[in-house]
């Protein structure tokens, strides 16, 4: 597993055919599940999927045979290692499953991932009843009976010798009893060591995995959220990440993939909202404790490129977007073909939010030669920069602007031929969806208006994305005029449906916002809460949820948590109860991280209080 973590995944294989044991499969199914997970290619997840498959029967039989003959390893229950190693299998399995385009197969992967919450809350509850080494001292009770064991068998023997032949007999004889018991002794040390990797392997996974499903469940919707406990789902999001925290120390795999989630979490997640508390505070961006576990794993592995991109992503959370950029576009070598498209989307994000038009919209082509994800999603970025230039150029250089207008053209007829061919839980990409939409409503406005595709595009679609990725929040003032720029671009000359003005109103207020201008965002707020907006497809719907929360996130800006709390968490419930709406599931997770923290700091405003 060290091997597949540094990206050396030929080498992890070959390593794996000298063992059929339930951990060797196991770690088969893991670097198929990644590829699976990262490419998201039909072969590659049927042949996860079987992997996976052998793994969940081989432990639940070694579980079985472990609690028969009462097996134990360390101070855990018999057998408990391989359940454990039942439920991760069962977890990736519904992962992969989730990832397909069967309805009966989503069902099946809910059925896998309740099985492994109630397998993993079994074990959770189990060890954490069992004291570690560290809280009975250096020896447990097994390694205890062990060494008592080994030293009346030593002295019955010594004691057996004693009464035979001469000195010098006596001498050789204890001679080669000693000798025995050192061997014995080896051999009990070797055991004890291997026991003690088992309870670590389980404590550790057990962390890792419980503390990830209780992470996911405490992020999701409010809406999805009351449905997930309905089932039995209930999320507990800082209790997930201290579990986390704690399998992070753990010098396996475990320990690898829980700083690899952590990361993940304060590098992607986190960035996508914008109340929260501050950095190195409960609850915010743990910004020295995350560059301290990237370091610690970087010393470890230090072939891998995952680690690299990391590395960029948290040179990008620091605002640092072009130090980023740089880091990304260093020639790789990597084993993992799923990799290197991680690291060039992430890249290509990163450089639309400094607006390197031409060559994000490159890049993004370039990205369907990587994997089979979204290639409708990826054509749309692409259409997006190209509009994006032929505006820049319009009126000012013919040339250019014709043949920016036309590549933008070809990229947005593109785009619906590759609707519906990715899916996730058997239903369509909600962005694949929103892009779709989109499209059909720039052709209806050009057919209507007598006027070419390319200038039927409304508000900046560009900057659009840079919303749902949140890259408002990671720009400098240069490149947020810049942005000022892209949405009002010819405000005043189109006549504008009101959906339009609405989404140009409300990309300025988060701009205006950025640059700490708050009374003018919230005047901005207002004219979107204030416009009636036509209603059903294709209009844009999405920006009267979004501009109460937008709202909430002005008043925390200008008074922060206090006096304002109610009315900041006013705000955030009318977003969160809503209903469905596109995009719902992205400014979801802000609206559920927003009343996270709200109201962990109306708790410890209570709690001052009583005191």
């Amino acid at each position: 597993m060290d091997m597949l973590m540094d990206d050396y995944v030929s080498d992890a294989e070959k390593a794996l055919e000298t063992g059929q044991s339930s951990f060797h499969k196991l770690a088969g199914g893991v670097i198929a599940f990644l590829g699976a997970s990262l490419g998201f290619e039909a072969d590659i997840m049927k042949q996860a999927s079987d992997r996976l498959a052998d793994a969940e029967a081989s432990a639940e039989r070694d579980r079985k045979r472990a609690v028969k003959e009462n097996h134990v390893s360390g101070n855990i229950p018999p057998g408990m290692e391989f359940a454990l190693c039942h439920a991760e299998a069962q977890l990736m399995s519904a992962v992969v499953g989730l990832l397909s385009e069967s309805v009966a197969e989503t069902l099946r992967s809910f059925y896998r991932l309740r099985t492994a919450y109630k397998t993993l809350e079994g074990i959770h509850t189990a060890i954490s009843a069992i004291p570690t080494d560290d809280e009975v001292g250096t020896s447990t009770p097994a390694s205890r009976r062990s060494t008592e064991s080994d030293s009346a068998r030593s002295s019955k023997a010594a004691s057996t010798v004693s009464g035979a032949g001469s000195k010098k007999e006596e001498g050789i004889t204890m001679g080669k009893a000693s000798s025995k018991a050192s061997v014995v002794s080896l051999r009990k040390t070797k055991s004890r060591m291997a026991r003690d990797e088992v309870e670590v392997f389980t404590r550790s996974g057990c962390a890792l995995c419980f503390g990830l499903l209780l992470l996911l469940l405490g992020m999701v919707p409010p809406s999805l959220g009351r449905v997930m406990s309905i089932v039995g789902f209930r999320g507990d999001r800082q209790r997930g990440l201290e579990m986390l925290w704690e399998a992070a120390e753990a010098g396996n795999v475990h320990g690898a993939i829980a700083t690899l989630v952590i990361l993940q979490y304060y590098g992607n997640a986190v960035q996508f909202c914008d109340i929260l508390p501050p950095d190195n505070d409960q609850g915010g961006y743990p910004k020295q404790r995350c560059q301290l576990i990237l370091a610690r794993i970087r010393r470890k592995y230090t072939n891998s490129a995952l680690w690299k991109l990391e590395e960029a992503r948290m040179e990008a959370v620091e605002g640092r977007v072009a130090v980023a950029v740089d880091m990304l576009s260093q020639p790789i070598k990597t084993e993992m073909r799923q990799v290197e498209a991680l690291m060039l989307f992430e890249k290509s994000i990163n450089g639309m939010f400094l607006h390197r038009y031409e060559t994000v919209g490159d890049d993004f082509i370039k990205l369907t030669t990587l994997n089979k994800w979204s290639h409708g999603l990826y054509h749309y970025f692409a259409a997006g920069c190209y509009v994006e230039l032929y505006r820049q150029y319009n009126g000012k250089d013919a040339e250019k602007a014709e043949t920016y207008a036309k590549c933008a053209e070809e990229l947005i007829l593109k785009v619906p031929t590759f609707m519906g061919k990715k899916r996730f839980m058997a239903q369509s990409l909600p962005l694949e969806v929103f892009a779709d939409r989109k499209i059909k409503k720039w052709q209806a406005r050009a057919t209507a208006r007598g006027i070419r595709l390319v200038d039927g595009v409304g508000a900046s679609p560009i900057s659009e994305m840079i919303y749902i990725w949140n890259g408002y929040k990671r720009m400098d003032l240069e490149n947020l005029d810049t942005s000022l720029k892209a949405i009002e671009y010819s405000r005043e000359a189109q006549a504008d449906e009101a959906d339009e003005c609405a989404i140009r109103n409300l990309l300025e207020s988060v701009v205006c916002r950025r640059k700490g201008e708050l009374e003018r965002a919230k005047e901005l707020l207002t004219l979107v809460l204030e416009t009636p907006l036509p209603k059903g497809t294709p209009h844009d719907e999405w920006m009267l949820p979004t501009a109460h929360y937008e709202m909430a996130v002005c008043l925390w800006h200008q008074h922060g948590p206090g006096e304002h709390n109610e009315e900041i968490k006013g705000w955030l419930t009318k977003a969160a109860n809503w209903g469905a709406y596109e995009l719902d599931t992205r400014v979801g997770m802000k609206i559920q991280t927003a009343l996270d923290t709200v109201r962990r700091y109306s708790e410890a405003a209570t709690g001052a209080a009583k005191t």
